[in-house]
């Protein structure tokens, strides 16, 4: 299963492969033969996107997204409206986040691939069935980590219930054995057995599940975990 920012990056990679000829069409349509050297103002860092023959674009989601935030009045909006300016300006954001290292929710990720599926579906772009189903497989491991989640945390709850009736079983068959075959001492020994039950059973009511419900077996390191977010797989990202 991959990470949040794994699946924006593949994101970002959908759109740059079903953006750039769309872009490149209508930049050739517009600007002719000087189209390469009218978007290399959109080009704020020292970064040279130019291929090697000089006559097109190494483009990627930034520069695709900056050219035509650039160029939407002299180019893009004879075919796009002001939605589709809209998803290229909040597009822009989520890369500039993604860039800085920042970390994204399951909201955020859904929200960048459901964008991108839009914008390259305003264009007609080869490769909407992509990002669909990239989307459909973060819906599906969102719902199944939620489910499993649910199902284990009930399960810990009715253990829970099942320590806590047999504490109380114990405790009044130890007491009912005491009243009954009384002798010196009964008194003291049935109060300090009372109160080790009612710590016990305190204990239980005040334990709460934890974050994993018990170990588990990461679906994509295939490591031992204890806790929600794999630390390898984390460590490997940051790396």
């Amino acid at each position: 299963m991959a990470t949040n920012r794994e699946r924006i990056s593949t994101g970002l990679d959908l759109l740059t492969e079903g953006l750039a000829p769309y872009v490149e069409e209508k930049l050739r349509k517009i600007h002719r033969d000087n189209w390469v050297r009218s978007v290399e103002s959109s080009f704020r860092d020292d970064r040279s996107r130019l291929t090697q023959d000089g006559k097109s674009i190494d483009w990627d989601a930034h520069s695709l997204l900056t050219v035509m935030w650039d160029q939407w009045n002299s180019v893009f909006r004879h075919d796009l409206g002001h939605y589709e300016r809209s998803l290229v300006s909040e597009l822009r954001e989520f890369r500039n986040r993604w860039a800085h290292q920042q970390a994204f929710t399951f909201d955020d990720v859904f929200r960048v691939l459901d964008s991108c599926q839009r914008l390259l579906k305003s264009v007609d772009a080869k490769n909407v069935v992509v990002i669909e189903r990239e989307k459909t497989d973060l819906l599906e491991s969102h719902v199944a980590e939620k489910v499993n989640s649910q199902v284990q945390k009930t399960a810990f709850q009715r253990n829970k219930w099942w320590v806590i009736g047999i504490y109380a079983l114990c405790c009044c068959l130890i007491i009912i054995h005491a009243i009954m075959f009384s002798n010196e001492g009964s008194i003291t020994l049935i109060s300090f057995v009372l109160l080790i039950f009612i710590y016990l059973i305190y204990q239980q009511f005040k334990m709460e599940a934890p974050l994993l419900y018990g170990p588990r077996e990461c679906s994509r390191c295939h490591r031992i975990v204890y806790r929600k977010p794999c630390p390898y797989c984390q460590l490997g990202a940051n790396e």
